[in-house]
């Protein structure tokens, strides 16, 4: 850990310092994620700013990233090495969780499945796509298939909310970097969107589409892929900034339509005979 012993403190200490109950920090020793106490006397222990910094960070990924001890404990020891404001900034959180998805999508059935939707629907469109393409990219039988996603649909919902995630995190990591000098501005936004979305661009413009066509349940997935976004955005932007963040989601979505579906179709040589409507 970063911190070394110095200062040492009581259990209220800790406690009003990390707003966590007594029984919640003596669980998080007993499993291991935090040292264990000083032992100053036979019944008597202190604890200091390692304990008091890992803590803190615990709380704020189980309430602001809702995650699991478990995968708090497979990244906690790495922010706890990050310089020390470094390891509370949330776009170091989202790095370090989508280094261990990647990771773990590399080994795990339904990790491949994943991938390989999300590549597959992003290249070609839900329509274009057959269960048979997934399980082959991904190294599985086909029956395999269905033990971890009970149709193609369900991956595509599964796809779609990740693609989502990852382009709100490419935002967050790239917006915490420019904005040494005060809140990120309207345009720097929204080119910042615009490249985080581009790499999955195509499956989002697609489940737009298919959520147009009041197809059931891609209405729900699309209002969650672009809530997250639209929170993430707003999260760098001015404050008071709501209608901003809305605005700056619309345009990027509207210049990738120009550039991806528009352009290419005005750009394009008429075959002889071919007319415009």
């Amino acid at each position: 850990m970063r911190a070394t012993v110095g200062r040492t403190f009581t259990m209220a200490e800790v406690v009003a310092r990390t707003g966590l109950a007594p029984s919640t920090v003596r669980y998080y020793i007993a499993t291991g994620l935090v040292p264990p106490a000083l032992r100053a006397a036979r019944r008597r222990h202190l604890y200091d700013e390692r304990h008091v910094e890992s803590l803190r960070l615990i709380k704020l990924l189980k309430e602001r990233r809702g995650l699991s001890i478990e995968a708090i404990r497979k990244i906690l020891p790495e922010l706890l090495q990050l310089p020390a404001d470094g390891a509370f900034r949330p776009e170091m959180w989202d790095q370090l969780v989508e280094a261990r998805q990647r990771s773990s999508a590399a080994r795990s059935p339904a990790g491949r499945l994943l991938e390989a939707g999300l590549e597959a629907f992003t290249r070609r469109g839900y329509s274009e796509v057959r269960v048979e393409d997934l399980s082959q990219a991904a190294r599985l039988a086909k029956g395999s298939f269905y033990r971890h996603f009970c149709s193609k649909e369900k991956l595509y919902f599964a796809a779609a909310r990740e693609a989502g995630r990852r382009a709100a995190a490419r935002f967050s990591a790239e917006a915490a970097a420019r904005v040494a000098a005060g809140p990120l501005g309207f345009d720097e936004g929204l080119e910042l969107l615009s490249q985080a979305i581009e790499p999955n661009l195509a499956l989002f413009l697609d489940l737009m589409a298919l959520a147009a066509q009041r197809r059931p349940g891609h209405g729900r997935v699309l209002r969650e892929v672009f809530t997250q976004l639209h929170r993430t955005v707003r999260e760098h932007l001015e404050p008071n900034s709501t209608a901003r963040s809305e605005e700056l989601l619309e345009r990027a979505l509207v210049g990738g339509i120009r550039r991806v579906v528009v352009s290419p179709l005005l750009d394009r040589e008429l075959a002889p005979g071919e007319g415009v409507l």
